[in-house]
């Protein structure tokens, strides 16, 4: 069985993708399209109102379709196992990140996004590490390190390493109290290189994270709580998602993200396998992986584009703040959606009994 671990994309690597000569294609609206509903599960709220001016409008009219987002509970696994298996379908596709898809391919419950005519020139810029059979990249996201200008500017955290050194890089700490996007942290502030990060190290990561437990200001359950915690100075730093972070520093907060050490992730459409739109849905994909699509994304969200075509249609000022902007990405790594999902109870059930010990 091939590996579904997804290896990391470097700087180089990102450029080269972003001036490649390939050229958007235009879309072709399918001759079987017209009158026809495509319904398309998406997290809903801002998010949901992004996808909705970015992607859904713009192919409900270039198609001649009805597009219709619906909102759902996050990792929507579940649903979408049972719609297949009754073969009763409320959605078309979803939204998903790579760990839902992990779950849902094994089981066989997608469709390949690519028909007999293979993927699409749009889909094809992508780069392969933001993709698989299963899934096209639409957006990315990182978990970063991010710290207030007013409080330690004087001396701020450069990497991992310094958010574990709470004697020499003095400050209130926040971390997620989850597995997820906290393991990572442990074992790279503890000396781990981010090209060998997986299959993590559990024991490692607690013995990083028992330095650090009693320092921990806040254990975060919720996004929009750190970007109040960094807005108001109840901590001095903190692990969170970039555009968290984001929100903080664009309502006038004195915050500063690192994006050295940072973990990205991505999600994007997949098919329902056996549904009634499926090449429909085949044309949506290609239509969403364009550069100038995921480009007007971007003015509504704070991800950041899998397609690096999309920085041609970018402002610089915003593009400074994409964690897919090469100069960002360079730095990070891809998370293993592989690992977490095959691991991610046992790690979280041991997260959660190390918390309470």
């Amino acid at each position: 069985m091939p590996s579904n671990r997804i290896p990391s994309l470097g700087r180089r690597s990102f450029l080269a993708l972003s001036s490649a000569t390939l050229i958007s294609a235009p879309f072709v609206r399918p001759s079987s399209a017209k009158g026809r509903t495509l319904t398309i599960r998406d997290p809903g709220g801002p998010i949901g109102d992004a996808y909705k001016k970015a992607f859904f409008e713009p192919f409900a009219k270039a198609a001649g379709v009805e597009v219709v987002g619906i909102q759902s509970s996050h990792g929507p696994t579940g649903e979408i196992k049972a719609m297949v298996e009754a073969r009763n379908y409320a959605w078309d596709g979803a939204l998903l990140d790579m760990s839902d898809v992990i779950v849902l391919t094994g089981n066989n419950y997608l469709e390949t996004v690519a028909g007999a005519g293979g993927l699409g020139p749009n889909a094809s810029q992508i780069p392969a590490n933001l993709r698989n059979e299963f899934l096209v990249g639409a957006m990315g996201y990182a978990t970063v390190l991010a710290y207030r200008t007013d409080t330690m500017g004087k001396r701020p955290p450069r990497d991992l390493a310094d958010f574990w050194n709470v004697n020499g890089v003095p400050g209130a700490r926040s971390l997620r109290k989850h597995a997820s996007g906290t393991l990572e942290p442990a074992l790279l502030a503890d000396g781990v290189e981010m090209m060998s990060l997986y299959p993590l190290d559990l024991d490692r990561a607690f013995r990083s994270l028992d330095k650090i437990k009693k320092d921990i200001a806040v254990w975060w359950t919720g996004g929009a709580q750190t970007s109040q915690m960094l807005k108001t100075g109840e901590v001095d730093c903190l692990m969170t998602w970039n555009g968290r972070a984001q929100v903080a520093i664009d309502d006038g907060a004195p915050v500063q993200i690192v994006w050295k050490d940072g973990m990205f992730s991505f999600a994007g459409f997949c098919i329902l396998k056996g549904g009634p739109n499926v090449e429909l849905m085949r044309e949506f994909v290609e239509f969403a992986s364009a550069g100038e699509r995921q480009a007007e994304f971007v003015k509504h969200s704070t991800s950041g584009p899998c397609n690096p075509k999309a920085f041609e249609f970018i402002e610089p000022k915003i593009a400074d703040t994409l964690p897919t902007n090469p100069k960002h990405f360079a730095e990070m790594f891809v998370m293993d959606a592989g690992w977490w999902g095959a691991n991610s109870a046992r790690a979280q059930e041991r997260f959660e009994t190390w918390l309470l010990g």
